[in-house]
């Protein structure tokens, strides 16, 4: 029977072939697209948590929505060194306070971020975006957002000066020299924040040794939400511990809604695929009509002609979309190697939807290849033919053999 469906369905080698080759191209289509989908996804969770807001924070639970200078994370160095040893991650620590920022007659409102530069430099990508000067040496220099610079009027060298509110009510001042200019290509980044040593925040605004936050830098971004339980152990009540998707929420609803819009795409594409499958199994029908007739006068049921064409569209749906498969699998395989350039998108669309992965250190996607980018086209397309098939042999079940003789 097997043999017998192989040798039938090559009866019409154009036909076979064009339908062949619409499952094995809409195959390659989509398992290719969905693994540079997936691919794009993980590099852009990447690139936007490597940039500066790290996998995960710890902080005081009212200073997500209330930033006051009070709000600081007890005993953080206790903290920071349970999570170094008990987890595979790297504990930031960052201060932040609301100030004034002047120079000469010039002065504007900004966040002063105290940071440690030389580790933030090592785990996160956002001090790579040196413009001009470089990474602050010494405790009275600061690193500078471009716009900031631009409308204080500050180059290289230049001091400004630090007005804020301190911890205990005093009036906290810094006098810092411009030491690096950042220019990220996100305005409200290049045009609020400006950074400092940590000990030198610490110490103008009467902070001691606390700090608002903990940034941590995971191995892996997926480790952020299986961590949760065990980090919450080791905080407070009052403390909270928010994953990059709290963190970056327009970023994970960006990716759902692409997500979801892509997919639908997709599956239009496959129910095309299918009607022109169904096409297909329709023209059989009507070539056949007097060879059926024939079988089922010889004492054939009619469900044994059914199973049949069944396993004909079983060779059919399987030849086409093992070609695809293959055709898909050796490429992402190649391209998840070498990389596809950002560079290589051109229009307007493409690069506002890879602005995260320009702003980062990244200069390629890479498509990621996953059981499921491989497997649903396949799968989907194996079901319907078979439903298609299915459907248009259903006839056969009413076909009267002396009828079917007659047909020419």
């Amino acid at each position: 029977m097997i043999a017998l469906a192989w040798r039938n369905l090559w009866r019409n080698k154009t036909r076979t072939l064009l339908t062949a080759f619409g499952i094995a191209f809409a195959v390659f289509l989509v398992s290719f697209a969905m693994s540079m989908q997936g691919g794009s996804y993980d590099d852009m969770i990447k690139a936007a948590t490597r940039f500066y807001t790290g996998h995960a924070q710890i902080n005081q639970r009212d200073f997500v929505t209330d930033s006051k200078l009070e709000q600081t994370v007890p005993n953080a160095s206790a903290l920071r060194e349970q999570l170094q040893n008990r987890f595979a991650l790297v504990a930031l620590p960052r201060v932040q306070a609301f100030g004034v920022v002047s120079k000469d007659e010039r002065s504007i409102g900004g966040m002063l971020v105290g940071v440690d530069f030389m580790a933030e430099a090592a785990q996160l990508d956002l001090f790579k975006k040196i413009s001009a000067g470089r990474l602050p040496r010494g405790p009275d220099q600061a690193l500078v957002g471009a716009a900031m610079a631009r409308n204080l009027g500050a180059d290289l060298g230049d001091d400004i000066v630090i007005l804020g509110s301190g911890k205990r009510g005093g009036v906290a001042a810094m006098a810092l020299s411009v030491g690096g200019i950042l220019d990220t290509g996100q305005s409200e980044l290049d045009r609020s924040l400006l950074f400092a040593p940590i000990e030198s925040v610490q110490e103008a605004f009467d902070l001691d040794d606390e700090v608002h936050n903990l940034v941590l830098v995971l191995e892996d971004y997926a480790q952020g939400a299986v961590l949760a339980q065990s980090v919450d152990e080791l905080l407070q009540q009052d403390q909270s511990y928010r994953t990059w998707q709290q963190l970056l929420p327009e970023v994970e609803q960006g990716i759902e809604l692409d997500r979801v819009s892509a997919e639908i795409f997709y599956y239009i594409l496959l129910i095309l695929v299918s009607f022109a499958v169904l096409n297909t199994f329709v023209m059989v029908i009507f070539e056949r009509t007097r060879e059926f007739g024939m079988l089922m006068a010889l004492g054939l049921r009619p469900w044994q002609i059914i199973g049949q064409v069944q396993i004909e569209a079983f060779f059919l749906g399987l030849s086409g979309a093992l070609i695809g498969l293959v055709l898909s699998a050796v490429l992402v395989a190649y391209l998840s190697e070498v990389g596809i350039p950002l560079s290589a998108y051109s229009d307007e669309a493409a690069q506002q939807a890879f602005a995260q992965l320009q702003a980062s250190s990244m200069t390629h996607i890479y498509p990621a290849f996953s059981i499921a980018s491989m497997a649903t086209a396949p799968l989907v397309l194996m079901v319907g033919t078979q439903l298609s098939a299915l459907f248009c042999m259903l006839r056969v079940r009413r076909l009267n053999p002396v009828a079917a003789l007659r047909v020419e």
